[in-house]
């Protein structure tokens, strides 16, 4: 049998025109991975069932000959000749926000700043929940460039900044008020703030023509947090697009391989290392939501992974006293893991040693490359078109070797950072619940293929290959019901708790893929057992997603999308959903508001008045002349703190 008998399908083939409309432009396609094209198959299949649609339907054999590939061809048709109506197109489904403008209907000051009370919240913002997982910037450097400049406003005494990095610094503004938002800070300003940072940065910088000229670090940079600015915000597709961009930045720059320069210090070789794996790491995160290919093809890569010291220590002194005058030893665990690395044949890495390293950044950054390769062999091996010229035998080695390999990930984390264990390291439990969650959702990923009625496709299927796909299954159910028991039952009053439990930037995101999960299985039934545990399960998401919906416009869209599904399935499943009906009308008639239990993060700045003149600054830019124009609006350090000179927020 093709393995088009699984979940993922057709995946060779196209069933929309994405050119119709703008609305599908913006959202583009989307691959059998990505909860969105789940969420349009149920809504196919129930209206197929809904018309009395057949349930044995023909499938192709495997085989990359000329004779199999008409036989699928065939198949398909007859299996499309079945249905009585056309699917609905996939941006129908999406609750992304690619559609809507990234607002800059206005004129901006591209060289105003927000008050120095302002602009260290947000900039702690960004660097306490973003910089770990995707290192972009050199943080050490660029919070020390960043509080210079401020003292030396505060002196009037302001020099003339590099454009690209003032706006690098309007982006981190951007992201860090996304954030402030999400969590209903009590500082937070109006909620146009982000596009106005967003706007600065972009006549600063963005909109010059480096578009088409030899990319720098800096370029590369700003696309990577330009990136993650429109990922916090919904736009999932421009982020794709940008983050592409970045890695092909990264590969002009070198930055993918081993660097050997002499002249470039230990600290340089680090910090150029952590914002190749930062823009990778945002790449393959992009890739899995969307589905679509990776740019990023580990076989090309030879740089060698983070140290596992935390980002305050890349310096010369404690790398050399660590490491040697060398970066660091070749250990096998150090180097990319390609396909040949992991061959039996080869040297593997010692998962006992991995575990000893010491929890911080480096080591957190390590985790998260090693699975997104993980998660790049699930996209190429499961869900790509040349999948369909293998057998539904094949399929199940491949799910069962990286199901291998995903548990060998885990048991590699060291200890402080290990889900697995009760013990958890100061300063790193955020890291922790990501990568929990980041196991979880890949075991959904590799799994799904086996959610689906396979004992009516299939026939005359062995107990054996019929009991691996009920086990991969109840896998994928379980880890969707696990993710689910992760979040507060309280969800309207601690709703904001989900920022310290899942990626603020991509949280409804990993609602939706185990949401879409549940919702599956309550459909098809593959399972047949604890039904009541998945619908509690069910009903618990659909309830995050309304408490999310009040500041989270992918939530406001998603409830949307999911209580209309709910809908159409509780005619096909008998689903009680009068609870959640019930609730929906209440919630509309009594809007309420709840004060957030991070709505205090951040209230007190870390730099006042009276502190900033102590810091210890590294004058980098001592030879930069003072700004013309700065002196005669930057007034006193204490009408910029407390805001009595006009500003954004």
């Amino acid at each position: 049998m093709s393995p088009e008998v699984g979940s993922n399908g057709d995946l060779d083939m196209n069933n929309e025109d994405i050119l119709r409309s703008e609305q599908s432009r913006a959202t583009g396609f989307l691959g059998k991975n990505s909860e969105i094209q789940w969420l349009r198959q149920m809504d196919h299949e129930t209206k197929a069932a809904h018309q009395g649609g057949l349930v044995n339907k023909p499938y192709g054999p495997p085989g990359d000959s000329v004779e199999a590939s008409n036989q699928r061809a065939e198949a398909l048709k007859e299996r499309q000749n079945q249905d009585q109506f056309q699917s609905l197109q996939t941006s129908n489904f999406s609750f992304y926000l690619d559609d809507e403008n990234v607002d800059m209907d206005f004129v901006v000051n591209p060289y105003e700043l927000p008050p120095l009370g302002t602009a260290d919240r947000l900039i702690r913002c960004y660097m306490e929940t973003i910089q770990p997982s995707f290192p972009i910037l050199a943080k050490k450097t660029f919070v020390n460039q960043f509080y210079h400049y401020y003292a030396a406003l505060a002196r009037g005494a302001p020099y003339k900044l590099p454009q690209k990095w003032q706006a690098m610094l309007n982006l981190v503004f951007a992201i860090g008020a996304v954030f402030s938002h999400l969590v209903e800070s009590d500082w937070q300003a109006d909620r146009r703030d982000h596009f106005l940072y967003h706007a600065r940065a972009w006549e600063l910088s963005i909109k010059d023509p480096w578009w088409f000229s030899h990319p720098d670090l800096p370029q590369t940079q700003i696309v990577g947090l330009l990136a993650i600015y429109y990922l916090a915000i919904g736009h999932t597709n421009r982020a794709w697009v940008l983050v592409g961009m970045g890695v092909r930045f990264g590969f002009s720059l070198g930055l993918h391989i081993r660097n050997e320069d002499h002249t470039a210090t230990v600290v340089k070789k680090e910090l150029l290392s952590r914002i190749w794996w930062g823009i990778y790491t945002l790449e393959r995160l992009l890739s899995v939501m969307t589905g679509r290919p990776s740019v990023g093809i580990e076989l090309h890569c030879s740089v060698a992974l983070p140290l596992p010291i935390p980002c305050d220590e890349v310096e010369e002194a404690r790398i050399k006293a660590l490491f040697g005058d060398s970066r660091r030893p070749a250990h096998a665990e150090d180097l990319i893991m390609t396909e040949a690395s992991t061959a039996p044949s080869s040297g593997i890495p010692d998962i006992e040693k991995m575990r000893r390293d010491p929890a911080n950044a480096g080591t957190y950054l390590k985790c998260t490359v090693r699975l997104g390769q993980i998660q790049q062999k699930i996209l190429t091996q499961l869900y790509s078109p040349s999948v369909v010229t293998q057998s539904w035998k094949d399929v199940q080695d491949t799910i069962l070797r990286i199901n291998r390999e995903l548990e060998s990930w885990a048991a590699s984390i060291p200890s402080g950072l290990n889900f697995l264990s009760s013990s958890r390291e100061e300063g790193m439990a955020y890291e922790q619940n990501i990568l929990l969650l980041y196991y979880r959702s890949t075991t959904i990923l590799v799994n799904r293929p086996c959610l689906c009625r396979l004992d009516r496709r299939i026939p005359d299927q062995t107990r054996s290959s019929s009991d691996f796909n009920q086990r991969m299954a109840l896998s994928c159910v379980n880890s969707a019901k696990d993710v689910t028991a992760s979040l507060p039952d309280d969800m309207n009053n601690e709703r904001t708790r989900i920022y310290e439990v899942f990626p603020w930037w991509a949280a409804v995101h990993y609602i939706m893929q185990s949401l879409a999960i549940l919702m599956l299985e309550t459909y098809d039934a593959v399972l047949g057992s604890e039904r009541t545990e998945t619908i509690n399960s069910m009903k618990k998401l659909v309830r995050w997603l309304r408490a999310l919906r009040e500041n989270n416009g992918m939530a406001r869209r998603a409830y949307t999308i999911v209580l209309d599904l709910l809908k159409k399935m509780v005619v096909e499943t008998h689903v009680d959903i009068s609870d959640l009906l019930d609730e929906e009308e209440i919630a509309n008639a009594t809007p309420a508001y709840h004060a957030s239990p991070l709505s205090g993060l951040y209230t007190q700045p870390f730099f006042t008045e009276e502190n900033l003149e102590h810091y210890p600054f590294q004058n980098t830019h001592a030879d930069y002349p003072p700004a013309s124009g700065y002196q005669s609006r930057a007034g006193s350090f204490f009408d910029l703190l407390h805001g009595s000179i006009p500003t954004d927020s």
